[in-house]
């Protein structure tokens, strides 16, 4: 028998399969519910203990050898800065990148059997792994663009964030406090800068250490022109040095980086309009400038003769 309807098969029964599973964990989970309604547990507390499937999933992939725990920290520290900081974020992202492979390959087969490709099976074996890779990439991908936009908010919006900070420790306010008056003003112009100081803010009121809450904020966004700015508010907790001056000095450099950054991206932008203008622009203007010619030296060959006679 055709090894592809080997393959089609044992790809339908493990479809069949996991359906089958699906309904018998659900028919469970129905009774679960009956039992925890008779016994008085609340609904919401019992559905917020049991984990989804796609977050088993991740779970299930995410303690295997194929991730370990240097790719796990590395995932997290992604996630977070790109703002994805609920529970199970490692998870489901996992589950997102085996969901996508598997859809992404099985997308790929019935394309080949609707385009009926009659190559040989190493060809489809190849087709289908680099359909796995693509879609165990994509993920990746989407979370870099999700870093790097929010990287550039973050930027934007901090150093505005700092002149606030100025304004409210220059209005006597303690240095929590004015954390905590940033995060609620800044809600409506940047919210990722907000959402960031409201958590600095809150792990300011919880933890003894308020260094240990201002590096987690480096941390959490990833900046780091933040870095001197942490500093100078450590400096001034520990020995009660004066803060409005030394952070409004902070917001003039994060400003002038950010436009040092704006200035150099003008810069290149130069190097990437040649190719669009190789490709479109140059061969029109030769087409516009060469046709003439071209048709004029083509109209004096004509009356020329290959022996000098007219």
């Amino acid at each position: 028998m055709n090894p592809k309807i080997w393959l089609l098969v044992a790809l339908t029964a493990t479809i069949l399969t996991g359906l089958h599973r699906w309904r018998i964990a659900q028919r469970e989970a129905a009774r679960e519910h009956r039992l925890d309604l008779l016994r008085g547990i609340s609904p919401t507390v019992k559905q917020t203990a049991t984990p989804l499937w796609y977050r088993q999933l991740g779970n299930l992939i995410a303690a295997s050898p194929i991730f370990g725990t240097v790719e796990q920290q590395r995932l997290l520290k992604l996630l977070m800065i790109a703002g994805i900081k609920g529970r199970g974020s490692l998870a489901t992202f996992v589950a997102s990148k085996v969901c996508g492979s598997v859809f992404l390959a099985v997308f790929t087969w019935l394309m080949l059997e609707w385009r009926q490709f009659s190559g040989e099976m190493l060809y489809w074996l190849v087709l289908l792994g680099a359909a796995l890779m693509v879609g165990w990439r994509l993920p990746d991908f989407i979370l870099n663009r999700l870093v790097k936009r929010r990287r550039l908010r973050l930027e934007h919006g901090m150093p505005d964030a700092l002149d606030l900070l100025v304004i409210c420790v220059e209005a006597g306010l303690s240095l929590n406090q004015s954390i905590e008056e940033l995060s609620r003003q800044l809600i409506s112009s940047n919210k990722d800068v907000a959402d960031e100081f409201a958590a600095t803010a809150a792990e300011m009121r919880v933890m003894s250490d308020f260094g240990q809450a201002l590096d987690n904020l480096v941390q959490r966004t990833g900046l780091a022109d933040l870095g001197s700015l942490v500093a100078t508010l450590k400096q001034s907790i520990k020995f009660g040095t004066p803060l409005a001056e030394s952070v409004r000095i902070i917001a003039a450099e994060m400003r002038a980086a950010r436009q040092a950054r704006y200035e150099e991206r003008a810069a290149r932008l130069p190097v990437f309009l040649a190719i669009p203008m190789m490709m479109f622009i140059l061969p029109s203007l030769f087409m516009v400038v060469g046709t003439p010619l071209a048709l004029r030296v083509m109209a004096v060959f004509k009356t020329i003769t290959f022996g000098g006679a007219p």
